[in-house]
């Protein structure tokens, strides 16, 4: 996919504008707070129907403003041609439509827009809490398969009912019911998952040796139903007899203790925890690498180049790095780069230059 060009109306301080963009490398350059990641979180927005930087709509359109609006127009490698528009308005109504025809739901969008994000925010991939690693296989499976999309918003409700029966006080009968259900829905969402992470392992380790990443980098899966489960034993016996283990203090505090929800993606480099081990090198290295990973099989399974998002990602590398990043990068894609200073790209044959002054665009 190709972004050719892009309109903004009152998000946040974007000025009233259209812009067309290079089909290979794009740098935006401007120094902090002007607009920049703003830029990029419009162009991200279709590829989820929301932003990766805050959950509340309203926080996207102007202070001043009762409404915003934005536009892409988009080229895929079959010669298909999308116009893709949102409008949210202050307190009310969000609308999303492709080629003018409303979405419903995001299922609907599922990989008609592959766009990857790099940016700091992704440090919290390895760092912060096993709900950062769960959006992130779950994000990419959804990304690629609607079934893998319905598997994880079913699974989302029964907790949500199984729960809800906890805090009602019904009966052991009644909450047979949705633990039969949870444990048939969290096996599929469990095997998903698995089936993502053993693609998204293989196509990191090319990665992991054209970076010449000088230690070993490991995904391990942690869950109740895998972990320490024989061989002869399936999930839903292992879910089964989790359940079963935590039931008193389930009942106690009125909500479910095992499931596809408490798991984890484990990140070992050489072996050790890189959450409670690594440096902070290592650990922006290993989030570099696993965008990679994302990028690597978004485009195998979608047979589509993804847009490359890059916010501000060179000032967090050093120079090795990057050189070797860029050339990685390097290619026929789309590339998007912020930058607070001019940045060399010595391998962008088509590079089209973009200052950004308090959300004015323009081409240098």
């Amino acid at each position: 996919m190709r972004i050719e060009h892009f309109s903004s109306t009152q998000f946040r301080n974007l000025q009233h504008d259209t812009v067309a963009f290079s089909s290979r490398v794009n740098l935006i350059v401007g120094r902090n707070g002007q607009g920049k990641t703003n830029v990029l979180e419009a162009l991200q927005f279709f590829q989820f129907g929301r932003s990766f930087r805050t959950p509340r709509d309203n926080e996207l359109i102007r202070f001043d403003a009762p409404f915003c609006r934005i536009e892409v127009c988009a080229q895929s490698a079959r010669a298909d041609r999308d116009t893709f528009a949102a409008s949210i308005e202050r307190g009310g109504a969000k609308r999303i439509k492709v080629n003018k025809q409303e979405a419903a739901r995001y299922s609907e969008m599922v990989g008609r827009y592959p766009c990857v994000l790099f940016g700091p925010q992704d440090l919290a991939l390895v760092s912060g809490y096993p709900a950062e690693r769960r959006r992130f296989v779950d994000a990419i499976g959804s990304m690629t398969d609607q079934g893998y999309l319905r598997g994880l918003r079913d699974y989302r409700r029964v907790l949500k009912q199984r729960n809800a029966a906890f805090k009602a006080r019904r009966t052991k009968e009644a909450l047979g019911v949705w633990t039969e259900a949870l444990i048939q829905k969290g096996c599929a969402v469990t095997r998903e998952r698995l089936a993502v992470l053993e693609a998204l392992r293989t196509a990191l380790q090319p990665h992991v040796q054209t970076m010449h990443v000088p230690f070993g980098v490991e995904l391990r899966y942690e869950s109740e139903l895998v972990d320490n489960r024989p061989d002869e034993v399936s999930f839903e016996e292992q879910f089964a007899a989790g359940l079963a283990a935590v039931e008193l203090e389930e009942i106690r505090r009125g909500m479910t203790l095992v499931g596809p929800h408490r798991d984890d993606v484990k990140l070992l480099a050489d072996g050790w925890d890189l959450r409670r081990f690594g440096s902070q090198g290592q650990r922006r290295l290993v989030a570099v690498l696993l965008r990679l990973a994302e990028l690597s099989y978004l485009e195998q399974r979608l047979r589509e180049p993804s847009v490359l998002l890059l916010d501000d990602l060179f000032s967090e590398l050093d120079e090795k790095t990057a050189g070797e990043l860029k050339q990685l990068l390097a290619g026929e894609r789309q590339v998007f780069v912020t930058s607070p200073v001019p940045l060399v790209w010595e391998q962008a044959g088509r590079a089209q230059t973009f200052e950004i002054s308090d959300g004015r665009i323009s081409v240098e």
